[in-house]
C-alpha cells in the first residue's frame, strides 16, 4: 500500500514536472519525437497508450510517471523532498537509469563512499544515501552531473543547442 505521503509528494512533484514539460510537442530536433507532457509517443506506447499523442490526457501522464517514472526506479523510496523531485525531473528529461546513476556518483563524491554505479537504487545505495549528512551536496551533485551530460548531449550532436537553454533552466545549484 502506497503511504499517503508518498501520493502527496508525487502529486507536487508531478505538477511541477508538467510546467517544465509543457503540453504537446513535435520539434523537428527532438529525439524523442512526439510528446505531450513529456511524455514520448515510445513511452506512452510501452504504457498501453493507442491515441494520438495530440489527447493524451493529463490522467493517463500522470499514471505513466507514476508507474515508470516515480515506482521503478524507488525515487519513492527518497524521502527528502528536494533530492526526490530533482531526481524524478532529471529522470523524467534524461531517463530514471541516469538519474538513478547521477544519484550514486552524487553520493560517492559528497559521502566518500564506493557505490556501485549501476543505476539501480537498492540497499546499498538507500543505505549509503540515508548515511550521508552531506544532502545539500548531493543535491548540487546531481545538478552538476546533469548539466554535464545536457553539455555532452549537445557536444555530440549540434542540433540539441536548440534544446540547451531550456535544459538548463533545470539546472539548480542551490537547494530549495
Amino acid at each position: 500500500m502506497v503511504e499517503p505521503i508518498d501520493m502527496d509528494m508525487f502529486e507536487n512533484i508531478f505538477n511541477h514536472i508538467i510546467t517544465l514539460e509543457g503540453a504537446y510537442s513535435n520539434h523537428r530536433y527532438d529525439r524523442g519525437g512526439e510528446t505531450k507532457f513529456g511524455i514520448t509517443e515510445t513511452t506512452a506506447r510501452r504504457n498501453g497508450y493507442r491515441g494520438a499523442m495530440y489527447d493524451l490526457s493529463l490522467q493517463k501522464a500522470r499514471e505513466i510517471y507514476y508507474q515508470e517514472y516515480w515506482l521503478e526506479p524507488g525515487f519513492n523510496k527518497i524521502k527528502e523532498y528536494s533530492i526526490a523531485k530533482e531526481l524524478f525531473e532529471q529522470g523524467v528529461n534524461l531517463g530514471p537509469h541516469e538519474a538513478v546513476k547521477n544519484f550514486q556518483k552524487s553520493i560517492n563524491y559528497a559521502c566518500r563512499n564506493c557505490l556501485l554505479v549501476d543505476g539501480i537504487i537498492g540497499s546499498k545505495t538507500l543505505a549509503a544515501y540515508k548515511k550521508c549528512p552531506n544532502k545539500n551536496e548531493i543535491y548540487v551533485l546531481l545538478n552538476v552531473f546533469q548539466a554535464q551530460k545536457y553539455i555532452s548531449i549537445v557536444k555530440n550532436n549540434p542540433s540539441q543547442r536548440a534544446f540547451l537553454k531550456g535544459w538548463l533552466k533545470r539546472v539548480n545549484l542551490t537547494k530549495e
